[in-house]
């Protein structure tokens, strides 16, 4: 399958003056003197100590506002190959939990996902697929996919295909998905979802970029750095404890300020 050919001026140009840059760069001919310029081994120098598993590519299904950020996060994390599947293209409604601007719209999501992504890390390889992760895909891939692959779809057949093709291969698979204000991320798919009656949208339809970039990021640190753990909560109840804790603190020295 041959790269994507990657075009960053929607989203890059509109933000940076690039004569500028360029500029810059001319009145510092020596790379590493130019201010702000990062010097390649010093990019990932503040994370080496936390002896991060990042695995050499990751192929992410579902590109909408769970799987956009988990590739960038990937990207920002270190992984060199970056496979991304969906067949859809960037609506309005879908910038309100993702960071592309408006010339975005109507783009196919896998295009715009690695335009951002070859913005921050131009060396990342990124195969944008604008189709469905169907199972003549996956099976052909699979001698080929090295790494995870991390379904962010919101479809119980899709995600029950995913999940029993991946067992059935010892391929690691994460699942990271919300509805609401409720996130999971899990190696797992519950063998009692229907998937007679699937379902191509979430069930709550209000969603904001907190629960998806939380989620996200979860999915991505239980990837390289905590593989047996999983997450199923709502984001309401994070802090609820502590509140409840200072309350009963708070009675109880009432109670003993009222024996004295």
């Amino acid at each position: 399958m041959p790269e994507m050919n990657i075009v960053i001026e929607d989203v890059v140009t509109d933000r940076i003056d690039m004569n500028a840059v360029f500029r810059e760069y001319e009145e510092y001919p020596d790379y590493d003197e130019a201010p702000g310029i990062v010097q390649e081994d010093q990019l990932y120098s503040r994370q080496q100590e936390l002896e991060l598993n990042i695995p050499p590519e990751v192929t992410i299904v579902g590109c909408g506002g769970i799987g956009s950020w988990v590739a960038i996060y990937a990207a920002m994390t270190g992984v060199d190959t970056l496979y991304l599947f969906d067949p859809d293209v960037v609506e309005n409604s879908n910038r309100n939990r993702l960071p592309f601007c408006e010339g975005a719209i109507g783009r196919p999501k896998v295009e715009v996902v690695a335009d951002f992504i070859h913005a921050l890390r131009p060396d990342i390889k990124v195969f944008g697929i604008r189709d469905k992760m169907t199972e003549i895909i996956l099976e052909a891939k699979f001698a080929t996919f090295g790494g995870y692959l991390i379904d962010c779809t919101d479809s119980p057949k899709t995600q029950i295909m995913l999940y029993r093709k991946c067992k059935d291969h010892l391929y690691p698979y994460i699942r990271a998905g919300y509805d609401g204000t409720s996130i999971m991320v899990t190696s797992h798919v519950s063998g009692w979802i229907k998937v007679d009656s699937e379902e191509e949208h979430y069930q709550i339809n209000p969603s904001w970029v907190v629960p998806a970039s939380i989620v996200a990021a979860l999915a991505v640190a239980k990837m390289v750095k905590f593989p047996i753990q999983e997450v199923g909560l709502d984001i309401s109840e994070i802090g609820v404890p502590v509140v409840q804790k200072e309350r009963r603190l708070s009675a109880r020295c009432s109670q003993l300020a009222d024996k004295k």
